[in-house]
């Protein structure tokens, strides 16, 4: 789709060949990406669904002239680009680590079933704690992520807990931006306007009674921030209609009501029995702040004395 979408501004007529019902099965649902094959038209992109290429055709300089089709359709093209999809390379683990889903079986910390051998990226299978499952998850937001904290577990492995992460993946093209959160299982509450070019809509993915997933198209900063907290909180709905009637508002309010502090800490080996809050914190921050304010004023003054001596 992006690349699609990225020859269509250079001026390169388009023709998009895929074997699904509808673009990007695995993550949007049929009425998401009509959405976006409706305007993809309205860019000159032309769809050919439900079918692969069978053969190519060649001049006597070895350039792609024709692309035959699986159904028969024959194609005059310049150029063609294919997605092969990737699997990951796991053949030379086997037999030496532990491998599920497709990749190799990681825990919180990206430790294989070596303990000093890790994994990360799109050939780890970690444990994904919002969904109760480990997981294998191709994108750059997750590569990235899981490098930062495979590198802290092995440098600090006691400061390091167990990674923490909401499945994410987005895309920009042309003149639209979407952002994805959590999982697509359960069933589907649409809001906003699917059928207005270049506007907002969303959809919420409930699953037993709570938000398990989020997108939105078109959305600011602040709202996609609100999306991606409504999903790594999982609230509950008991009303799909009242969900749908509040919409991306739904999220904004989530994501604005106050979190629970923890509990009290209690200091190991106080013998006054005190007792210590988060909210301490910022007051002995203030205090940090005030002394060394104090202590930078008193030297510039003395500073300034010991010169005129």
């Amino acid at each position: 789709m992006e690349c699609a979408a990225s020859l269509v501004i250079n001026k390169i007529n388009v023709t998009m060949v895929f074997p699904e019902a509808h673009c990007m099965a695995r993550l949007l649902t049929p009425k998401i990406a009509s959405y976006y094959e409706e305007y993809y038209k309205s860019r000159g992109v032309k769809f050919i669904k439900g079918t692969v290429l069978s053969s190519f055709d060649f001049d006597s300089n070895g350039k792609v002239t024709d692309v035959t089709l699986r159904d028969g359709t024959k194609l005059s093209v310049d150029m063609v680009v294919v997605g092969i999809r990737i699997r990951p390379n796991t053949g030379l683990f086997e037999g030496q680590l532990t491998l599920e889903k497709g990749g190799i079986k990681v825990n919180g910390m990206f430790q294989s079933s070596n303990s000093s051998v890790y994994a990360i990226g799109d050939v780890a299978a970690f444990p994904v704690k919002a969904f109760g499952e480990k997981r294998r998850l191709e994108h750059v937001d997750s590569a990235r992520k899981s490098a930062k904290h495979a590198v802290s577990s092995i440098m600090e492995p006691d400061k390091t807990g167990e990674f923490d992460y909401i499945p994410f993946f987005y895309s920009r093209v042309f003149t639209l931006s979407w952002q994805f959160y959590g999982d697509n299982a359960g069933e589907v509450v649409y809001y906003g306007d699917l059928s207005a070019s270049g506007s907002t809509f969303g959809a919420y993915w409930v699953n037993k009674g709570h938000v398990v997933g989020a997108f939105l198209e078109g959305g600011t900063r602040e709202e996609y921030e609100a999306i991606a907290k409504t999903t790594t909180l999982r609230p509950a709905v008991e009303d799909l209609t009242e969900l749908e009637r509040q919409g991306l508002g739904f999220a904004v309010a989530v994501s604005q009501k106050p979190v629970a502090l923890p509990p009290p800490i209690e200091v190991s080996g106080s013998t006054s029995g005190l007792l210590l809050e988060k909210p301490l914190y910022a007051w002995h921050a203030t205090a940090g702040v005030v002394l060394a304010a104090s202590i930078a004023a008193f030297a510039y003054f003395y500073g300034k004395r010991r010169r005129r001596w």
